[in-house]
């Protein structure tokens, strides 16, 4: 008996077992649809992440010609001077999402290349398409880290949405049904046995 909750085999804890049984029956269905719910959701991360990898994997690999061309035909020394001084704004904003009971937070990034003010630097045409492209990349390469903080998060919640399904649905219920099930034996033999008592006491009454 190993596996009996310590209860007082009465009818009143057994009517308090079973209103603990319905909830928990009750808590696992809802962690059930919870899991349900946040295995799709998670499922949705990880295609959202490897359809935004391979984008930003395929771009980063197209820039790489404006990039040699850059360096090729542009002077170092104007190269050098807009590294250090790029007339380039950057807008960061911040937010929250919510999935389910999650609040995750969300990061956006937009970038102003001004170049107007560059002044008389002697640099490439395929400078400005490399620069171009190059600050999109990085508003998906902030994108993607908010779909994979989200994957995380979405993933570390699941974890303990299924600890506690398994718990509830391999430890509680069954210790709870057990105990439900000993404290009902135990009932019946006792009435029984003031059954047998009565009938004694009703035999001897009779003989007096």
């Amino acid at each position: 008996m190993a596996n009996i909750l310590n209860a007082s085999p009465n009818r009143m804890e057994l009517m308090k077992l079973g209103k603990r049984l319905t909830l928990a029956r009750r808590g696992h269905r809802l962690l059930k649809d919870k899991q349900d719910e946040l295995v799709d959701r998670f499922t949705e991360s990880i295609k959202q992440v490897r359809v935004l990898r391979k984008e930003i994997e395929e771009k980063y690999r197209q820039l790489r010609i404006p990039y040699l061309h850059t360096r090729a035909l542009s002077d170092p020394g104007a190269l050098d001077t807009y590294v250090k001084h790029p007339p380039v704004k950057a807008k960061i904003s911040g937010s929250h999402q919510y999935v389910m009971n999650l609040r995750i937070p969300s990061l956006k990034a937009e970038f102003e290349n001004n170049v107007d003010k560059l002044g008389n630097l002697r640099l490439s045409s395929s400078f400005f398409e490399f620069m171009e492209e190059f600050l999109k990349l990085t508003e998906q390469i902030i994108e993607l880290s908010n779909a994979e903080e989200s994957m995380y998060m979405i993933a570390s919640e699941l974890e303990k949405v299924r600890r506690r399904v398994n718990a509830l649905e391999y430890i509680f219920i069954p210790r709870l049904s057990e105990t439900i099930a000993y404290i009902s034996m135990q009932l019946e033999e006792m009435e029984r046995e003031n059954i047998t008592r009565l009938m004694k006491i009703k035999d001897i009454v009779r003989k007096e």
